[in-house]
C-alpha cells in the first residue's frame, strides 16, 4: 500500500515528544486560507515554481517567459519535461510516493535517533483523508515498539479506530463554533467536536492545540467559548492545550504554487497570547509549550 507525501523530515518536541520523525501526507479537506503548507492541500499534489532558478530551456512548450510560469501550458501538458527529462532546481511537484512497508523500514532504521522519547509523527496536510494506508502505517510502527503521534484537524469519522495505534494525539481545533468556521475554511463537520470527546476518553494521549488566527478566532469571547467547549467533555484524563500564534511563514509558498495568500495580515502579539494562556489556567485547563 502507498502513501502520498509533500514532506519528510526531523524535529525536536515539537509534534510530540523528543527527538521524531515527521511525515507529511498529501491532501487536506480544510481550505485554511493562512495555511503554511499550502502545497499539501491538493490531493493531486503542486507544481512549484523558485523563480531564482526559473530558466527558459526546461520547458519545451514555452511555459516560461523570464521568471514567470503560464500555467495554462502546464494544466495542458501531459509529458512535463520540466519533472521528468530537464529536471532542475526552477520547478518541482509537491508530492511522491512511498509503500508503508519503505516508510515502517526507514522508521525502524532510526530508532537510534528517537532519543528522549521520540518517534514518528504523522501530519499533513490531513493524513487521514488516506486512512486505510495510515491506519496500516500505524499499526505496523507500533509492532516494531515505536511511539506514534497524529496530528489532524479531527474531522473523519473513523478517527477514533486509530486510537489503539496512537501515543499521542494532537488535535487542531480550528474554531469553537463549526458555522462559523464553515465560511471561513470550508465545512467543518460536527464529528470534529464528537472525536475531542472520544479521544478525551480514551487511553491515547491528548493534546489540543488552537492557532490564534485574528479575525477568526482569537477575541476574548473566543477564548471564553473554547473554554466552555473544553470544560463540557466528559472526563478521563487531563486535557492539555497548546496556543499558536499565527505567522506568516508560508506566504512564500502560495507564490510559488501560482496562488494568492489570503491569511489575515495582522500578527497577534506575544502578550496576548500570554493573556490567553492565563485564562486558560485560570479556568483549569493545562497549558504546554513545545
Amino acid at each position: 500500500m502507498t502513501i502520498t507525501l509533500f514532506h519528510t523530515g526531523w524535529n525536536y518536541s515539537q509534534d510530540g515528544p523528543g527527538n521524531r520523525m515527521i511525515l507529511h501526507f498529501q491532501g487536506c479537506n480544510f481550505d485554511c486560507p493562512w495555511c503554511s503548507n499550502p502545497e499539501g492541500r491538493s490531493l493531486e499534489g503542486s507544481l512549484f515554481v523558485r523563480k531564482e532558478h526559473l530558466t527558459e530551456s526546461v520547458c519545451p512548450h514555452g511555459a516560461v517567459k523570464g521568471k514567470t510560469l503560464n500555467r495554462d501550458i502546464c494544466r495542458r501538458c501531459r509529458k512535463k519535461e520540466c519533472l521528468n527529462e530537464n529536471r532542475n532546481q526552477g520547478i518541482g511537484f509537491s508530492s511522491f510516493q512511498m509503500s508503508v512497508e519503505e516508510l515502517v523500514q526507514k522508521a525502524a532504521q532510526s530508532k537510534p535517533l528517537f532519543y528522549d522519547g521520540g518517534g514518528v509523527t504523522v501530519t499533513g496536510g490531513e493524513a487521514t483523508l488516506q486512512f486505510p494506508a495510515l491506519m496500516e502505517l500505524l499499526k505496523k510502527l507500533k509492532a516494531e515498539g515505536i511511539h506514534t503521534a497524529l496530528e489532524t484537524n479531527g474531522s473523519h469519522p473513523k478517527l477514533p479506530e486509530l486510537f489503539p495505534f496512537l501515543d499521542l494525539l494532537i488535535l487542531d481545533i480550528k474554531h469553537w463554533n463549526r458555522e462559523n468556521a464553515g465560511k471561513v475554511i470550508g465545512k467543518m463537520p460536527l464529528n470534529v467536536f464528537e472525536n475531542l470527546k472520544k479521544a478525551n476518553l480514551s487511553d491515547v494521549s491528548l493534546l489540543a492545540r488552537i492557532t490564534l488566527i485574528p479575525g477568526f478566532n482569537s477575541t476574548r469571547d473566543d477564548m471564553e467559548r473554547f473554554i466552555s467547549l473544553f470544560n463540557s467533555l466528559p472526563e478521563k484524563q487531563e486535557l492539555q492545550l497548546e496556543l499558536l500564534l499565527y505567522h506568516h511563514y508560508g506566504r512564500e509558498k502560495w507564490e510559488a504554487i501560482g496562488e494568492e495568500y489570503r491569511g489575515p495580515g495582522d500578527l497577534l502579539p506575544e502578550e496576548k497570547k500570554s493573556e490567553y494562556e492565563a485564562l486558560f489556567r485560570q479556568k483549569g485547563i493545562t497549558i504546554i509549550n513545545t
